[in-house]
């Protein structure tokens, strides 16, 4: 596999604008800056605040190469859902111990994958999947997912996933029973719960089942605390007040020296502002509303060379977090009109922003989206046989020896000096001293 790398140090917007200068302008597929100096500071960041708590980065999030290879690198376990992720983790030359397959219903050809690769670690939520273990993968070391509450989160789990407290010793009794290892507890309090007591409930909780465990005969000394952090720019304020939510329910429940090991499932968090989407207009609308209170005013529909089938899954659920900027230097300043962008499918939900405001532009002119890295190219389609986006990177030199040199552009084709050719490898050097 072969990528784009810029190691020059310049901002998204400005790398932006130099690629939609070189780029054909006949090609009608947009393209993502992927900025992995974003995801070294995301490293950074975590191990400052949670140092007590090991990242295993929930590849579902985005799979991409590069960000695989750079987190492994600098240290980041994982955290796999299937057979292919944990295939393409191990193809990075990851150790199987490095590995949770955090997925608590298993398909059996994959239960049995992971045995063959020596991936021990995973999760479960009931007697009927312990059952399956026990047949396929009896030396499994088992981790019971915990229903907690997630009410105040945005994307909900535990309506699917996680035993109850009363269903969680009738697990344990079995797991003994079919004399399987059970090593601790995991749970996730869902996607960006704001309640400042969600960690400490489900924490009190999960205490309350390690001595369950401890009472059967288990050494319940594994605690996994999930992920669901936000990533997106400008999100600290909030990634502080639950790391120091976090820190303080583990200093009561698991206190430093009981000899517990702790890990988090985090993939918004790494990858989400770490990609910026550059979307092109290929249609334009000019309308007047039909509603009474402003029966005059203008809206302008613009439609783009993406759509919720690729990189806007997001907009299905909300749109809250989708903010078109102007890459358009000259129209920057325009006078703001009300703005209704859409996507390039045939599908009529598929509607990108419902409103926001932008200056007005022209078939052609290029829009750019910040905060797209998580769950976005992995959930992307082949609806209507739309081209997904390509992907162009950013590193500093030091991130940058992750890839191995292949060849170097020459001037006339390397207008700005600054991009080279980059063969992904597993064997990079000095990043994890880096880090």
């Amino acid at each position: 596999m072969s990528i784009r790398l810029c190691t020059s140090e310049m901002s998204e917007r400005d790398y932006a604008h130099q690629l939609h200068l070189e780029r054909d302008l006949t090609l009608d597929r947009g393209f993502y800056i992927v900025n992995l100096n974003d995801i070294k500071y995301k490293v950074d960041l975590w191990r400052r605040s949670c140092p007590r708590v090991t990242p295993f980065y929930a590849v579902k999030c985005n799979d991409d190469l590069a960000v695989l290879s750079v987190l492994a690198n600098l240290g980041v376990n994982f955290d796999c859902a299937s057979k292919a992720e944990i295939s393409k983790v191990l193809s990075l030359g990851v150790a199987p111990s490095r590995i949770i397959y955090a997925h608590p219903i298993k398909a059996p050809s994959y239960l049995k994958y992971a045995k063959t690769r020596g991936v021990r670690k995973m999760t479960f939520d009931c007697v009927e999947e312990l059952q399956k273990i026990a047949d396929i993968y009896p030396e499994a070391q088992c981790v019971l997912r915990l229903k907690v509450d997630d009410s105040d989160s945005t994307f909900k789990l535990s309506l699917k996933f996680g035993a109850a407290e009363e269903d969680c010793l009738r697990c344990l009794q079995e797991a003994r029973r079919l004399g399987l290892e059970v090593v601790g507890v995991s749970f996730h309090v869902g996607c960006n719960n704001q309640s400042p007591y969600a960690y400490a409930n489900a924490l009190n909780f999960a205490r309350r089942v390690c001595d369950q465990g401890e009472k059967i005969g288990f050494s319940m000394k594994f605690l996994d605390i999930g992920g669901g952090y936000p990533g997106y720019h400008g999100f600290e304020p909030i990634f502080e007040k639950t790391s120091n939510a976090i820190n303080a329910a583990l200093e009561t429940n698991f206190p430093k020296g009981a000899g517990f090991e702790i890990i988090s499932e985090p993939g918004t968090f790494f990858v989400s502002s770490a990609f910026s989407l550059c979307a092109r207009i290929i249609g334009k609308k000019v309308s007047q509303p039909m509603e009474k209170e402003s029966p005059n005013k203008t809206v302008i529909q613009y439609y783009v060379n993406d759509s919720v089938y690729k990189s806007f899954n997001i907009s299905f659920f909300t749109d809250a977090c989708v903010s078109p900027l102007c890459l358009e230097d000259d129209k920057v300043s325009g006078e703001l009109c009300e703005t209704v962008i859409w996507g390039n499918t045939c599908d009529g939900v598929d509607k990108i922003k419902q409103s926001c405001l932008l200056p007005e532009l022209e078939v052609g002119d290029w829009l750019m989206f910040d905060s797209l890295g998580a769950y976005s190219t992995t959930l992307e389609t082949p609806f209507n046989g739309m081209e997904a986006p390509d992907k162009y990177y950013m590193a500093r030199p030091e991130i940058a020896e992750v890839f191995n040199a292949m060849k170097v552009f020459n001037d006339e084709e390397d207008v700005a000096h600054v991009h080279r050719h980059f063969s992904l490898s597993s064997q990079a050097r000095g990043l994890r001293q880096a880090a």
